[in-house]
């Protein structure tokens, strides 16, 4: 109760309360007709000639607890009656009936005024309401727009301004095994690495429609902060979605386009490493209904986002980038497109993609060699989602249009998985391969490799303590073939030319929150 309210309350109660001792000081002088009708009986009622000590009462006690019958005395008989007394006072009829009468319009009036929403209403009893959605009774005024729904929020309440915080951890260790030649170095490398610690800023400004993302990373091998990803996204009220800054492709190859909290290994696959067009800085275009999707993604080139690039305007490596693809929902949710778990609240679901990138020389550069990055990739795959399973299959290739190469490379990947333990245990299986056609890349970076294809074989299980949020992986690599490039974060390094045989050990655990 508001401290108005109390001192209204306060006023009514004492003002009836003393109306009710003059009715009964008037009653116990008056003469008998002019007596109330609830003082007509001489028990239980408190002589005004009794000392104040002995009519006080303590907190639990009431008028008919004081004992004895208490008569009040007569009037003296040389005392002339003033006419005045034998009028009745008003004041004495405000029995308890009457004043409980009084607090209960009262009540009614107050109601009144808050409900109007005047200047002087008062607040309705009880917590402030959830203006912000949440669902959630607030703590105080202060806490309706603040808490934790998949990150830490604030936001205002109209919904117009927020920002979200996520952060995740993984921690992992590495064990390689190579066959080397005297000379060569360690045949065993082992050790533990601190992947990834991003921080994550999301939200909407100005607008829910007009949103941000932002990723702020530390890198595993020297620690150095830098911004991995950033961008402005805007959805029109037609559903056409607007992205610009510098992200991940979202357009071609779909391990890509899915976060490295949410593959189904530890990380990505090699054969992803050797095709990816990476984080790119540019503009997408994309649109979304219920059966498919198409995206457009113009850019300065792949990698051109990647950590170590140059990325200020005149240093591309390319004139003109494209990506553009097209996603179809067979059956299932969209959400379910975002990782490649089955989880048990899920229902069927079946999607097919196909993809293509382009990317033009850049010309007139003083670098010549860079008029050789002109290419062409496309990319088709499969993915199918039932009670646990999971299967997914992609097919890779690109293909130097550069006069002084003749390259084609391609790759292909197969990935399944079976939770025996529904949302808990998830063993799985992938296979890759990569036809390198005798060189590492195309274009400007293409160098000659003497074994020109990879064949391996990945086998690991998940243990999922709260699906992403926080998981174990444990997984084991061979390659049946020499490796031509390292790419560390799978834990394969480079061979000498000749040997084949490697193997790696590596498992992480993920906390995302």
């Amino acid at each position: 109760m508001t401290s108005q309210r109390f001192a209204r309350r306060f006023c009514c109660v004492g003002t009836a309360t003393l109306f009710w001792l003059l009715g009964l000081h008037t009653s116990a002088v008056a003469d008998t007709p002019t007596t109330p009708y609830w003082l007509h009986s001489t028990t239980n009622v408190v002589s005004v000639s009794q000392p104040i000590e002995q009519t006080m009462l303590e907190p639990t006690d009431s008028v008919a607890d004081v004992t004895g019958p208490v008569t009040p005395p007569p009037p003296p008989p040389t005392a002339a009656m003033d006419p005045l007394e034998s009028v009745p006072d008003p004041a004495a009829h405000y029995d308890q009936e009457s004043i409980e009468a009084i607090l209960l319009r009262l009540e009614q009036l107050e109601r009144s005024v808050a409900a109007a929403g005047g200047p002087d209403a008062l607040p309705a009893d009880g917590p402030a309401p959830d203006t912000c959605g949440g669902g959630i009774e607030p703590a105080s005024d202060c806490s309706q727009c603040a808490g934790y729904d998949k990150g830490f929020y604030i936001r205002t309440t109209d919904g117009n301004f927020m920002l979200k915080i996520n952060a995740m951890i993984q921690a992992r260790y590495f064990a390689n095994w190579r066959n080397l030649d005297p000379g060569d170095g360690d045949e065993t490398e082992a050790g533990f690495v601190l992947a990834r610690s991003p921080l994550i800023f999301s939200g909407n400004v100005i607008s829910p429609q007009l949103t941000y993302w932002m990723i702020l990373q530390s890198s595993g091998v020297d620690g150095r902060t830098f911004m991995e990803e950033c961008r402005i996204n805007y959805e029109f009220d037609n559903g056409l979605f607007v992205e610009i800054g510098r992200f991940r492709d979202p357009s071609f190859m779909r391990e890509l386009d899915i976060s490295y909290a949410r593959q189904m290994g530890v990380d990505r696959s090699y054969q992803y490493a050797i095709f990816s067009t990476g984080i790119q800085e540019g503009i997408c275009f994309s649109k979304q209904n219920d059966d498919y999707r198409v995206l457009t993604f113009i850019t300065d080139g792949r990698t051109s986002g990647n950590p170590g690039v140059n990325k200020d305007f005149y240093q591309d490596a390319c004139d003109f980038a494209v990506s553009s693809g097209i996603d179809v929902k067979f059956m299932g949710d969209w959400t379910q497109y975002g990782d490649f778990a089955s989880w048990s609240d899920e229902p069927a679901a079946a999607f097919l993609g196909a993809d293509i990138h382009y990317e033009g020389p850049e010309t007139g550069d003083d670098v010549v060699a860079n008029n050789m990055n002109e290419y062409f990739a496309w990319t088709v795959d499969a993915t199918y989602e039932r009670c646990g399973f999971m299967a997914f299959a992609s097919l890779v290739q690109r293909h130097s249009l550069a006069e002084a190469q003749d390259i084609t490379q391609s790759g292909v990947e197969f990935m399944t998985a079976y939770q025996i333990i529904p949302d808990k245990i998830e063993p799985f299986f992938i296979y890759q391969y990569v036809d390198f056609d005798g060189y590492t890349n195309v274009g400007s970076k293409a160098l000659p490799v003497a074994d020109s294809s990879v064949n391996i074989v990945n086998a690991g299980v998940n243990w999922y303590f709260k699906r992403h949020a926080c998981k174990a992986t444990f997984e084991v690599s061979h390659a049946f073939d020499p490796i031509p490039i390292a790419v560390p974060y799978t834990g394969f390094l480079e061979d000498v030319s000749g040997n084949s045989g490697q193997t790696v050990f590596r498992t992480q655990l993920q906390l995302l929150f």
